[in-house]
């Protein structure tokens, strides 16, 4: 059973205080790991706190307010850490953004923004823990990209380039630290149904929608699983619900075969009136 693989574990989550990073929280309480959330708002975090201990009264939880973005206040909060707790022996970086726009009307500040949580705060978080790690030998790194991580998606220019960024980086992390003991696994999602979903909604273009629209969201707490079982078992890749592994499969197998189908969906989307 892939849960032995996390009973008894610490495991960090940044971005733990909603989405995918809450379900995937909830979902280790129930495997007997100790649960540390991650996030830049103390409240929501508490909020989600109580709600994993009022389901789960014995479960082992955490709360670390702080921005992935601020290295210097990571950096403290860390060194606080260690000297009570061990190093986390999984890292998971759920911490994201998306906000969608045709390019030219997205601002300078929403691609740096963007870059900063889901790029730079993946890397700052590796950073921090990696040392130990490797002083350890053992450790697994779970980034999260996005189905707009291997395929550009009309009106996620900022967001595309993010998680391609993520991408690149878990590929070449991956060869560096297997050798070392240190397992990294990279979470490639497709639309899923979170409050962060629920606000990029209201910014998407139509073509956007025409695209985005020709699948139903998936459920959090079934990805939160399904990324477990998959990372338990060693898997790098891991791409949850069929039509985001046809995606997945196409952007990395089938070149650019992709993109004439995304082009016709967008003709066809811009005929259409608002």
């Amino acid at each position: 059973m892939y849960s032995e693989y996390y009973q008894g574990k610490s495991v960090l989550i940044t971005g733990g205080s909603s989405g995918i990073g809450f379900a995937i929280a909830n979902a280790l309480v129930q495997m007997d790991a100790k649960v540390i959330l991650l996030a830049r708002n103390y409240e929501n975090l508490k909020i989600a706190k109580s709600s994993i201990l009022e389901r789960y009264p014995e479960a082992k939880v955490k709360i670390v307010p702080v921005d992935v973005t601020d290295t210097a206040a990571l950096t403290v909060l860390y060194e606080k850490f260690l000297r009570n707790h061990e190093t986390p022996d999984i890292l998971i970086n759920c911490a994201g953004v998306a906000r969608p726009g045709y390019v030219q009307e997205i601002p300078l500040e929403v691609f740096r923004w963007t870059m900063d949580i889901d790029y730079h705060g993946t890397v700052n978080m590796v950073k921090l823990l990696l040392p130990a790690m490797l002083e350890r030998g053992s450790g697994h790194i779970i980034n999260v990209s996005s189905i707009a991580g291997v395929i550009g998606i009309f009106g996620y220019t900022a967001y595309c380039g993010a998680k391609f960024a993520v991408k690149g980086f878990s590929d070449a992390l991956r060869s560096e630290l297997k050798p070392k003991g240190i397992k990294v696994s990279v979470l490639y999602p497709p639309d899923t149904d979170t409050p962060q979903l629920a606000w990029e909604n209201q910014f998407k273009p139509k073509e956007t929608r025409a695209i985005s629209g020709a699948s139903k969201p998936i459920s959090p707490d079934w990805v939160a699983q399904y990324t477990l079982r998959e990372a338990a078992r060693g898997k790098y890749s891991i791409v949850p619900g069929f039509d985001a592994k046809i995606m997945y499969f196409a952007g990395t197998r089938l070149g650019n075969l992709i993109y004439p189908i995304m082009d016709l969906l967008v003709r066809l989307a811009s005929k259409k009136k608002d």
